[in-house]
């Protein structure tokens, strides 16, 4: 028995109607409740945030789905990104459908946005590190920029579903994401990532470097700028990923998903991610509660923090 669990009764209905598997699918919209989603069995994809989509099949989980119609330039693309994230880490193949390139509406800034390339490659190191099937499928937009609300903005998601369930209707879970991996729709989407950024990025190569909110030091260069680290900390690494996070209350979004997309894309073992919290005291974070997506997500990407008044490692968060 397949059971849909979603964000909202309409990305589950939307989810149902792409495959005939799940004519007689249960839906179940994801509840908030800690107790109810861990006697649900959903809690362990949800320890930074709700994907839109959790699709289970005789108790277990079998796929993680995120869908998006927003405008993805930026640190937008962040708010999304532990979700993925949280997926990954239980081996669990997961889906990212949201456009490249979208129009956005409003004012001065009105215009085309275009993907923020840190994505892929932030979500290509999550897929190696936690050897599992991470794709990402454009959503089609007109010539306008404007994103597609018919039909035709599923294909290629129906195309999935189709690949996903043709193999583990067969074969469950057991190579499913080797099969996933090295399938011909897997190279087409890494293709047409290439050829985004080829075709409609200005200066692609941008995103080879961080942006100016993340500087990559030695740690000597770290303690010169900033602030002296512990020992523990220091002896224990090379270089230092400072993300200046320049928010005036704490929040997460988009923050704390942007922190675990850099961590991936720029943290190894000889790596430590430090993040930088000019505007914020200790005392402030200290009220956080410690149930928070904003707390956990933080705490979980941040080696240490640097508040207006002091640093505090991980442990001591």
């Amino acid at each position: 028995m397949y059971e849909i669990f979603c964000d909202s009764l309409q990305e589950g209905m939307w989810f149902k109607n792409l495959h005939n598997c799940f004519s007689n699918a249960n839906f179940v919209v994801i509840p908030n409740s800690k107790r109810e989603q861990a006697r649900l069995g959903i809690d362990q994809v949800l320890i930074y945030d709700r994907p839109d989509i959790i699709l289970k099949h005789n108790g277990r989980i079998i796929l993680v789905l995120e869908r998006t119609v927003e405008v993805p330039s930026g640190h937008n693309v962040g708010q999304r990104f532990g979700r993925l994230v949280a997926a990954a880490k239980q081996r669990i193949p997961v889906v990212y459908f949201g456009p490249y390139a979208a129009y956005k509406h409003g004012g001065n800034t009105a215009g085309p946005r275009y993907m923020n390339l840190r994505l892929f490659y932030s979500l290509q190191n999550v897929s190696e590190i936690f050897n599992t099937a991470i794709t990402t499928i454009n959503w089609p937009v007109d010539r306008n920029y404007e994103v597609l609300k018919t039909p035709q903005k599923d294909i290629r998601m129906r195309q999935y579903m189709d690949l996903f369930l043709g193999y583990y209707t067969q074969y469950g879970m057991n190579g499913l994401t080797e099969y996933i991996k090295n399938s011909q729709f897997q190279e087409e989407q890494i293709i047409e990532q290439r050829v985004f950024a080829e075709n409609e990025i200005r200066n692609p190569e941008q995103y080879d470097y961080p942006p100016e909110s993340v500087e990559i030091l030695t740690v000597r260069q770290f303690e010169r700028a900033y602030h002296p680290l512990p020992d523990c900390l220091s002896n224990a690494v090379e270089r230092i990923v400072a993300y200046n996070i320049g928010m005036n209350y704490i929040r997460s979004d988009p923050y704390a998903g942007m922190s675990a997309l850099y961590y991936y894309l720029y943290c190894d073992n000889r790596t430590a991610q430090i993040l930088l919290f000019p505007n914020i005291l200790m005392a402030e974070w200290d009220e956080l509660g410690r149930n928070t997506k904003t707390y956990r997500m933080f705490k979980e990407f941040g080696d240490a923090i640097l508040f207006q008044d002091g640093l505090l490692l991980r442990d001591e968060l």
